[in-house]
């Protein structure tokens, strides 16, 4: 009873928008399908074992993830169950293939996806976004080729396993994987590099792969840093013509290089920002941004978002792009927010930052249904493969959802009469969720950026609002 009204309203709407829904075997052939996507892997018919076609080994591998299954071996018997009776050589044959180029897998489908769904937001003028972020895949296996111990900024422990560095695509309606690379660190301790004993990478598994081998590079990737990754993935973005409004980050990725190359392919970032050592031009001075901070006295509050800030117009080496100072309350601890859309209100960079959440909400849901992370070959190769099969069963499922749920209604409702059309499910429930956290980070002059971490750091309320912002999963799966 102490909820406004408008949100007891918006709950009572969402009431009646959900319906089970359940994941069959020939929906994933049928995704292939839709997709149009035979063609595509007709490249592959010089791996066909056995009398299986490489589309009927990976459409078992996605089926099997999306019942929940940890390795190869657990899947086989589901997979009996629908009359494919391969045995385990076919699957550990395929994902040990050095030779298969995942990555171009993973375009191939995502960019079938952008250019199917493409034609439906014409004239609707969605934000399109790429967002990147990074996630800690924890392993238990010493002997995993590669393998080492990486920063969890989360406990700020070190723990087994790699960094995947992700580059999100949203559409306005989607969220769909485009690229991913793994990453480890070395560390500073000569005597224990990537946080193990000499002896330990010794009895590490390992493998010769030819130069010319997609593995070779996935492997040679390990040691780049997470700036040079993110920008690759971003090139690569714009040489299969993703169309791209802006470039999500936090604080972790923000920097000039970044900003110039954005800015060289006619895309605006928005990012937080946390280096201290950059210099700004500020009404004729080089500051950084806590000078510039300081010497700003007027705050202003924004009563849609509950929050105070400061707007800051200034060149970053040459660079026109706006700072943000953003706090919640009189007493909360400055934030600071970087774009290079200099027409950008206050309101609308926060609600274009918010849509970053959508990617520690994938993280969450594919490593919770979609075994993400969860792959226990020692190959490295497998461990490349296991992470792409997850990803294109979340692009399936999402394109399944997409049209169930949305299009063909959704036409119909727009032919009929544009203005009768609703929101869609995604959109009320995000407008609800915003509205919940706003009051509850007034109330407790809390961060509502750190209070979304906060809750998908934790298991019970992460699976609460993936519920809510990804309701394709939960129900398909």
């Amino acid at each position: 009873n102490m909820l406004p009204d408008k949100v007891r309203k918006k709950i009572s709407e969402i009431e009646t928008d959900f319906s089970e829904n359940k994941l069959e075997c020939v929906n994933i052939l049928k995704g292939f399908k839709a997709l149009k996507l035979t063609e595509s892997f007709s490249e592959f018919k010089y791996l066909k074992r056995s009398g299986y076609s490489f589309q009927l080994v990976l459409s078992s591998m996605i089926y099997a993830v999306t019942l929940g299954s940890k390795t190869a071996v657990s899947s086989l018997p589901l997979l009996k169950e629908k009359g494919i009776t391969m045995g385990k050589d076919v699957l550990y044959r395929l994902k040990n293939n050095g030779g298969i180029n995942w990555r171009k897998i993973l375009w191939q489908i995502a960019c079938k996806f952008i250019s199917i769904t493409k034609g439906e937001n014409e004239g609707e003028h969605k934000v399109r976004c790429l967002i990147f972020d990074d996630t800690l895949l924890e392993k238990t296996g010493k002997k995993i080729e590669k393998i080492g111990k990486v920063h969890d900024h989360v406990t700020d422990t070190f723990k087994l396993g790699y960094k995947l560095l992700l580059g999100l695509y949203w559409d306005g309606k989607s969220t769909i994987p485009l690229d991913f690379s793994f990453l480890r660190e070395k560390g500073k301790r000569s005597a224990k590099p990537y946080g193990m004993s000499r002896k330990e990478l010794r009895h590490q598994y390992s493998k010769k792969r030819l130069k010319e081998l997609s593995g070779k590079e996935r492997v040679e990737e390990l040691d780049k840093s997470k700036i040079e990754m993110m920008l690759e993935i971003f090139y690569r973005a714009v040489f299969y013509r993703v169309p791209i409004d802006y470039v999500l980050c936090d604080s972790w990725f923000t920097c000039q290089a970044l900003i110039r190359v954005v800015r060289s392919k006619n895309v605006h970032l928005i990012g937080m920002y946390r280096i201290v050592k950059a210099k700004f031009l500020y009404r004729g001075k080089l500051m950084n941004y806590k000078q510039i901070n300081s010497s700003i006295k007027e705050i202003t509050r924004c009563r849609k978002m509950r929050l105070h800030y400061k707007r800051a117009d200034v060149l970053l080496d040459g660079m026109p792009v706006t700072l943000f100072f953003s706090r919640q309350g009189k007493r909360g601890k400055w934030k600071v927010f970087l774009t290079t859309d200099t027409k950008l209100s206050f309101v609308k960079l926060i609600e274009l930052y918010q849509i970053r959440w959508s990617i520690e909400v994938f993280f969450k849901e594919t490593k919770q249904l979609l075994n993400l992370g969860g792959c226990q070959s020692n190959d490295f190769d497998a461990q490349i493969a296991d992470t792409t099969v997850s990803m294109i069963a979340y692009i399936l499922l999402s394109f399944r959802y997409r049209y169930e749920h949305y299009e063909s209604m959704g036409e119909l409702f727009r032919v009929m009469n544009a203005e009768c059309l609703q929101q869609t499910l995604d959109e009320r429930l995000w407008g609800l969720f915003l509205e919940l956290l706003r009051e509850i980070c007034e109330a407790l002059e809390k961060d509502i950026d750190e209070l979304f971490e906060l809750i998908m750091n934790c298991s019970k309320t992460a699976e609460l609002v993936s519920r809510m912002l990804v309701p394709s999963l939960q129900e398909i799966v």
